[in-house]
């Protein structure tokens, strides 16, 4: 018997898109600048370093608000957010009240990443679209994933009494 119900991923192509970009052009600017000789030109080199800085920012915010995933078990739900190394939020399924399908087309969708929106609680929004709103306890908990009926779906089906 297999303890996973559900497992699904969000990914924002777009905004990944951007920060690669972004990280690029930092990049190559930062080589463009780069003075022959650092010493005869201080401030030519402080910049490129500054740029080399931000470029490598970019590429890390890029990998880190790239991607969301989330698993639901028999005991509990895990948010994984991006492609970095950060720790999962684990939160035991005795404490989700309530799940349900939305679609993040409106307001939330203007704030991404991790945020946090007054009246709406916490979210980890990565792109527009379909998207997964938790209960957590009187806590909500908006997270982008692909196909959240389905998840809905898994969790009621748990969830029912057994015939």
């Amino acid at each position: 018997m297999s303890f996973l119900l559900w497992s699904g991923q969000a990914v924002g192509h777009r905004r990944a898109g951007v920060g690669l970009a972004v990280g690029v052009v930092c990049a190559a600017a930062a080589v463009k600048l780069f003075p022959e000789h650092p010493l005869d030109r201080p401030n030519a080199l402080a910049a490129a370093a500054l740029l080399s800085a931000a470029g490598l920012a970019a590429l890390v915010w890029a990998a880190a608000m790239a991607h969301v995933g989330v698993q639901i078990s028999m005991y509990n739900v895990r948010i994984r957010h991006g492609l970095l190394p950060m720790p999962p939020i684990t939160v035991p399924l005795r404490m989700v009240t309530s799940m349900r399908a939305v679609d993040v087309q409106s307001n939330i969708a203007q704030r991404w990443g991790w945020t946090w929106v007054p009246g709406r609680g916490r979210a980890v929004i990565v792109r527009s679209g379909p998207a997964l709103l938790f209960d957590f306890a009187g806590r909500q908990f908006t997270v982008s994933v692909d196909d959240p009926d389905e998840a809905e779906a898994a969790l009621n089906r748990m969830r029912s009494p057994a015939r």
